[in-house]
């Protein structure tokens, strides 16, 4: 018996949304801060032949000569900042400390292999998480010769650096400083956990001490060491160029009352070549030479209308944000008004995908300092008494309590829960935690001094 196969053809309606390139490319341009968008639009200018620097009129003859003798000192001048600031003193990092060190300490060849290895798996705080077993196949060494090296590169300037754990790194610490036999190696050595979680009552009977000697002894001895021993070099694990911020927005508190600036100035000024614009109405001018520019002409103003419509959606958001929160910009003791991305669309008449574009990456200079845009969101609370204030409001009301309590009786997330909502705002035990996370506050144990 055979079998048939028959194809069949049918037509259904579907609805898709689908974005075209000229709408991608608005929505990229949106999202990319200032001096990315930069780097773009050059990029855009090499490989698109119709768009050109914008020099303004055509000189004279006579000034020809002066302009060019004045580029050429600019450029000296130029090339001369760029040698003086390439020529100054950086920090090394601590990657190049350590191998420096590897390379007056180890004895052969094969065991800075090993130390050179051991030095580029660590992270930024200095700590090594790689087991033995894996640096022992990265370094086609030995478990015993690793272990080795490793003893090696604990022994390296800054002291506790390439420590598998914190207590690894604490007690290496100790011992650099002779105190192997002291009450702080074995509140760190046998209690470390119990150290942790505060439990002072628990180590001094362990360690038949009193609890004020615990205390005294973690506060003075262990605490004053080093827990991210990475971090010691200013660069960092890897050598890094410091970054400076450039604002998106800049806002000029004139005559009591802001202007806005959309920060244009690291943006190239192009225009369109008029050459290239002649030939495409010159009807001597070939058919495909035509399409081409035709393409090229098109591709430019998408961009230049795309550029306009970014600056002007930066300005309406922030003239927005500064009728909400004026007094935050303004006044560095401001606070915050509650204030959604959602809240902020349905008032510009804008999708919220879009104001989360326009707020990617960016960064508002005004009188307060600098920051970025996103800070002005948070969460709203209602009082009990209709008033409206922000999540950042509860959180500093939730420090004022835990800086003003009873170091010995710490108070627990629902007591200040419960203090909180007596001065008028509904909060629960959850959201005191919660905050009190983000904040990096410790519970009612940790936060416990024994006296």
């Amino acid at each position: 018996m055979k079998l048939s196969h028959e194809i069949q053809q049918s037509a259904k309606q579907v609805q898709r949304l689908i974005l075209s390139p000229q709408m991608q490319q608005a929505l990229h341009l949106l999202q990319m801060p200032v001096m990315e968008l930069a780097c773009l639009v050059t990029e855009e200018m090499t490989q698109n032949p119709l768009l050109e620097w914008e020099e303004g009129e055509t000189p004279l003859i006579e000034e020809i000569g002066i302009g060019i003798r004045q580029q050429n000192t600019l450029r000296e001048e130029e090339d001369l900042k760029s040698f003086i600031e390439n020529t100054l003193p950086s920090a090394s990092s601590l990657y190049e400390v350590l191998v420096i060190q590897a390379k007056e300490r180890c004895q052969n060849e094969q065991q800075f292999d090993i130390a050179h290895c051991i030095i580029g798996n660590l992270d930024e705080n200095g700590f090594l998480s790689l087991p033995l077993e894996e640096l022992a196949l990265l370094a086609n060494a030995s478990i015993e010769q690793v272990s080795n090296a490793l003893q090696i590169v604990q022994s390296f300037e800054p002291i506790g650096v390439a420590a598998r754990s914190l207590q690894e790194t604490l007690l290496i610490q100790l011992r650099a400083l002779g105190k192997k036999d002291s009450l702080a190696y074995k509140i760190v050595e046998q209690g470390f956990d119990h150290m942790l979680k505060n439990r002072i009552s628990f180590l001094a009977k362990s360690l038949q001490c009193t609890s004020q000697q615990i205390y005294q002894t973690i506060s003075q001895e262990i605490a004053s060491l080093d827990f991210h021993p990475g971090k010691h070099c200013p660069s960092g694990h890897y050598q890094e160029h410091s970054q400076s911020i450039v604002p998106d927005v800049i806002l000029h508190f004139v005559d009591d009352k802001f202007e806005i600036e959309v920060n244009k100035a690291p943006l190239p000024s192009f225009r369109v070549n008029p050459h290239y614009l002649e030939l495409l109405h010159d009807p001597s001018t070939p058919e495909e030479t035509r399409s081409y520019l035709e393409e090229r002409l098109q591709s430019s103003k998408w961009l230049m209308r795309n550029l306009q419509e970014r600056q002007h959606t930066l300005h309406r958001m922030t003239e927005k944000l500064i009728t909400i929160q004026g007094d935050y910009l303004r006044d560095p003791q401001g606070s915050l008004r509650p204030l959604t991305m959602k809240e902020l669309a349905d008032m510009l008449e804008l999708h919220e995908s879009t104001i989360a574009r326009a707020l990617a990456h960016k960064y508002v200079s005004c009188p307060r300092g600098v920051f970025p845009l996103r800070t002005l969101f948070t969460n709203a609370y209602t009082t009990h008494s209709g008033d409206m204030i922000s999540s950042s409001s509860v959180k500093q009301c939730l420090r004022d309590i835990v800086a003003q309590e009873d170091k010995s009786l710490p108070l627990s997330d629902e007591a200040i829960s419960s203090m909180i909502q007596q001065r008028g705002i509904p909060c629960a035990r959850r959201t005191v935690a919660k905050y009190r996370q983000e904040l990096k506050i410790g519970n009612a144990a940790q936060r416990k001094k024994h006296v």
